[in-house]
């Protein structure tokens, strides 16, 4: 649900966790959606949210993976019409008429970049649109298709896939098929380029180095002409320094604009040990990063943005002085007993609002029961089978309606008629005592939002710090791409700085050779 919210920039609100997954990211990417459904599958599940509360709630084991999920680059030099045209018509042949629900999401924000994300389930399903088992087990059989006895004299059986989707092979096939699609509609529209899915190794090509993905910042750089540096190695913080140490010599003549980029990556090699790290030189790290991201806005834009940083910087520091919080391990050792004492107050507070809706639907239940009495001990007197027959066919709803409310009694071990003065009682007494518990869930939630704001600054600036622990065995979906998201960024700067490291020297160097020039001719 988290994934399918950020997907969609929108939130959502997942019924496992019994909480909205808020999307923190911009929603303007998003220029087209769409769930795609087999023939089998029920007309509900084309509203994302419904699907994937389903999808949840079909998996029983805390370990079971509830979904596929791809990103798949759109050829840019396609128009949008064709591009979502392509993609459909691939996520239908491959993923749809195969049975799989296929969640589709657009995204592109005119950066040269557009791509989808396509989110599969992986259950199948029966004509009645109910969710099928992942596995089912199956007698073993010899050569001559006779069943084999084990070592207890019982037939050996063995677990089998109900459905071949999770099949290694389909990494190929399913790339493969990509890159049909995609030649078919550049040839459709005129264009000449064409898509190889493989490297240069399997196509026997040994003399071209594969070029490295820039990504939406690095393209941007690139379209303004600015040149800049890509590899493995410049992601790494130190590499960075070392660079600008190797450099020094050959760009003296700038001094102070190279101290300061050396003073400002300084503050991110420090972070060896992140958990001892102190929280104001973090978040005074974070600020560097807000700057360098806004690196192209005009100055006065640059200078009302800065404003409102430092503003929630300064209380965010007194925020935390306040509580004597100085370290990002101190902050970390603080909000986990907060954000227990917090999940608490939630657990403690739908608790009591699950039993006011269960009061509710014991009292309608007891209702109904009253008010279609007569009608059924009608049904029960009849003897003659058709007749009942077309009395039950006649009042079919009612019949319904009166069989599910004693079937709800019954699982309460009630019947009717209930004492509804008490249930009432009851359900007077749990709204004032969750109205009691309204001041303290606003209360902590108030502290929690703080402790969570400064916990996203700290993350964006080291991407693995204060992990959020898992719940329920399951890993958090947002967590991991939100540690992914940060990395990205935190990279993207560092390319960024290394960049501005080198042009000046690519500069000095160009101009020593046409000063070589000049003196040669």
């Amino acid at each position: 649900m988290a994934g399918a919210s950020y997907y969609l920039g929108q939130k959502l609100y997942s019924e496992y966790d019994h909480e909205w997954k808020y999307p923190h990211s911009d929603p303007r990417r998003v220029q087209y959606t769409e769930v795609m459904l087999p023939y089998n599958a029920p007309p509900v599940y084309a509203d994302r949210q419904t699907l994937w509360n389903a999808v949840d709630a079909a998996e029983k084991s805390s370990k079971a993976q509830t979904a596929r999920r791809f990103t798949i680059t759109l050829p840019r030099e396609l128009t949008f019409e064709q591009n979502l045209a392509l993609i459909r018509e691939y996520c239908a042949k491959q993923f749809v008429d195969k049975g799989m629900i296929c969640d589709l999401y657009y995204h592109d924000s005119g950066n040269g970049n557009p791509h989808v994300h396509l989110m599969l389930t992986m259950r199948a399903m029966d004509e009645n649109g109910r969710w099928l088992p992942k596995t089912k087990t199956a007698y073993v059989l010899d050569e001559n298709g006779e069943r084999i006895r084990g070592a207890n004299d019982k037939w050996l059986r063995e677990r089998m896939d109900t459905v071949d989707w999770n099949d290694q092979k389909y990494a190929e096939i399913w790339r493969h098929e990509w890159e049909i699609a995609q030649n078919n509609a550049l040839k459709a529209a005129g264009r000449t380029e064409r898509i190889d899915m493989r490297f240069y190794e399997r196509q026997g090509i040994t003399d071209l180095e594969p070029q490295i993905h820039l990504g939406p910042a690095a393209a941007a750089l690139k379209r303004k002409g600015v040149f800049t540096t890509r590899g493995e190695r410049n992601r790494e913080i130190k590499h960075v320094n070392t660079l600008i140490r190797g450099l020094q010599k050959a760009i003296a003549a700038l001094g102070e604009w190279l101290q300061g980029i050396k003073e400002t990556l300084s503050r991110h090699e420090t972070i060896s040990n992140p958990d001892d790290y102190n929280l104001g030189e973090v978040l005074l790290s974070y600020l560097e990063l807000r700057k360098a991201d806004r690196e192209f806005w005009d100055h006065r834009a640059q200078t009302k943005a800065s404003l409102k940083d430092l503003q929630a910087i300064l209380n965010a520091i007194s925020f935390l002085k306040e509580r004597e919080l100085d370290t990002v391990y101190s902050l970390g050792e603080y909000l986990s007993p907060i954000d227990i004492q917090m999940n608490d107050l939630r657990k403690k507070v739908r608790s009591k609002e699950q039993r006011i809706r269960d009061i509710d639907a014991l009292l309608n239940a007891d209702k109904t029961v009253h008010d279609l009495q007569p009608l059924y001990s009608e049904y029960s007197y009849i003897r003659w089978k058709s007749a009942k027959e077309r009395f039950a066919t006649a009042h079919a709803d009612e019949l319904e309606q009166y069989m599910k409310a004693q079937r709800l009694l019954h699982k309460f071990g009630l019947s009717h008629p209930i004492d509804r003065k008490t249930l009432r009682a009851e359900k007077t007494r749990l709204e004032q005592e969750i109205d009691a518990l309204r001041p303290d869930v606003d209360a902590v939630q108030a502290e929690l939002d703080e402790l969570k704001t400064v916990r996203y600054w700290v993350r964006k600036v080291i991407p693995d710090a204060l992990p959020s622990p898992a719940e329920n065995g399951k890993s958090s979906l947002y967590e991991t791409m939100e540690t992914a998201q940060n990395k990205n960024d935190l990279s993207v700067l560092l390319d960024r700085t290394a960049k501005q490291v080198v042009v000046p020297n690519q500069v000095e160097t160009q101009h020593s050779l046409q000063h070589q020039r000049n003196e040669t001719l």
